[in-house]
């Protein structure tokens, strides 16, 4: 009887373990024809995409980078996602910590409203958003694709940052205050470090939202030098639309950033995650 429930035990990690691997193998295998798509020898003849290469090359990552404008566009999603991270990590962290810890009169209903915004898809406040970016005289800037998400991003950042501030222990803060700590330094040094894998996962969040932004950029900018990626990569894609390569070249340096971000930060953001699941 052991024997048999060990067996089967061992099956079951064996199928376990299979479809994990079946599952990392369909979530790679697209990056993979990618890349291999972009380093492979561009040939007019051959129509098979998923074909092996014969010679690897790195010429149209070069051509991508500088005649497809890909440095200048990627310097633009650079300066467009730096702030926006930047400001909204510093806003919902104040936010989750005033909504999650701070006792004030009106707090649940001040809080309910701001998640009304969540509820509101960015398609229905497109046209009075670019109006009033438009009497600001900021149409056709980098700061007409930071400063609307500052709003736009908050409600999910709020709710999100407001969870794992609840969880944390009231002693704290009441330790902290007999101390002689008031409210700002308490959020700063005591409430702020314990937090750190719920902003993690909230950057990684924000900076991949902000680096695959088209909608925006589309509506407010008009110049090719104003160009994020994604944008830039739409334009790259109708210019050289013959050439497979040159354009899965130019996917790949959008890709490339995002990969980083996440290999750096995985570890926390994988701790966040499973935090946010457990606390829920």
């Amino acid at each position: 009887m052991k024997n048999g429930s060990l067996i089967r035990r061992k099956i079951g990690h064996l199928l376990i373990y299979g479809v994990l691997i079946l599952f990392v193998f369909i979530s790679i295998m697209p990056i993979f024809w990618m890349w291999m798509a972009a380093l492979k020898p561009f040939d007019p003849a051959v129509n098979d995409p998923f074909a092996l290469p014969h010679s690897i090359t790195f010429e149209y990552i070069k051509e991508a980078w500088t005649t497809g404008r890909m440095g200048t566009y990627m310097r633009n999603s650079i300066l467009v996602a730096v702030p926006r991270v930047a400001v909204v990590l510093l806003l919902a962290s104040l936010a989750g910590y005033a909504f999650g810890k701070l006792k004030w009169k009106g707090r649940n209903v001040f809080f309910s409203f701001i998640l009304i915004g969540m509820m509101i898809p960015i398609n229905a406040m497109i046209i009075p958003l670019y109006y009033n970016i438009q009497q600001l005289g900021m149409i056709n800037t980098l700061q007409a694709m930071i400063l609307p998400y500052f709003g736009l991003s908050m409600p999910f950042a709020c709710f999100m940052m407001r969870s794992f501030f609840r969880e944390l222990p009231d002693e704290l803060m009441e330790s902290a205050t007999i101390d002689g700590a008031g409210k700002f330094r308490t959020w700063l040094h005591v409430m702020l470090p314990l937090t750190k894998p719920a902003l993690t996962s909230l950057l990684i969040f924000e900076f991949m939202w902000s680096w695959n932004d088209y909608l925006l950029p589309m509506l407010m900018v008009y110049d090719d030098q104003y160009r994020t990626l994604p944008l830039g990569l739409m334009y790259f894609q109708g210019e050289y639309t013959m050439n497979t390569s040159l354009i899965a070249a130019g996917v790949t340096i959008c890709t490339v950033p995002i990969l980083i971000v996440y290999s750096i930060f995985q570890r926390s953001f994988v701790n966040g995650i499973t935090a946010g699941a457990v606390k829920g």
